[in-house]
C-alpha cells in the first residue's frame, strides 16, 4: 500500500516507536515526517524533535507551541501515533485547527486499563485501534487489531 498524503508519524522513542513501525509494515509513504523527543539515532527521514511534556505544565505549553509551529509548516493530511504524551498536542491541534485525520494505536502494554494518552486521543481520532479486546469497554468505537503489534 502507498500513502501519498503528507503524513506525520509521532511517537515516543522505544516501545511506542517499535509498535508504530510494526503496525506500518508494508505501507510506503511518499511524503512523511517524524516527530518525537530526544532520539540518539538519526534516520534518513525528515525529523522534528519537540519537548517531552512529562506531565509538567510549562513543558506541555512548550510542546503545544512547538507542535503548532510544525503543523503550520508541514500541514499534514494524516497523523498516525502510538503515543505517549508527546503526541497529544499534535493530535489535538491537528484535528481542531488543521482538520487532519488522526489514527491512534493504543499501546499493547496496557491490558487492563487505558492509557491517559489513549483516553484523550480517543476523542480526536478518526480511527482508534486497540490491541486487547477487554479495552473495548473503554473505547466502544475502537477497532480491535488482529494480533499484537
Amino acid at each position: 500500500m502507498i500513502i501519498k498524503s503528507k503524513t506525520c508519524l509521532i511517537y515516543s522513542p522505544g516501545g511506542h516507536y517499535n509498535e508504530l513501525i510494526k503496525s506500518l509494515n508494508g505501507i510506503n509513504f511518499k511524503n512523511k515526517y517524524d516527530v518525537t523527543f530526544q532520539v540518539y539515532l538519526k534516520k534518513k527521514t525528515k525529523d522534528y524533535f519537540i519537548m517531552h511534556p512529562r506531565k509538567n505544565f510549562f513543558r506541555t505549553i512548550i510542546n503545544f507551541y512547538q507542535s503548532f509551529k510544525i503543523l503550520l509548516k508541514e500541514k499534514p493530511k494524516l497523523i498516525i501515533s502510538t503515543g505517549a504524551d508527546v503526541c497529544l498536542a499534535t493530535i489535538i491541534l491537528g484535528k481542531l485547527f488543521f482538520k487532519t485525520r488522526v489514527i491512534f494505536i493504543e499501546s499493547a502494554a496496557n491490558v487492563v486499563t487505558p492509557t491517559l494518552t489513549g483516553r484523550i486521543s480517543y476523542f480526536f481520532s478518526d480511527l482508534f485501534i486497540i490491541q486487547h479486546k477487554n479495552l473495548i469497554k473503554y473505547y466502544p468505537k475502537a477497532k480491535l487489531s488482529k494480533g499484537f503489534l
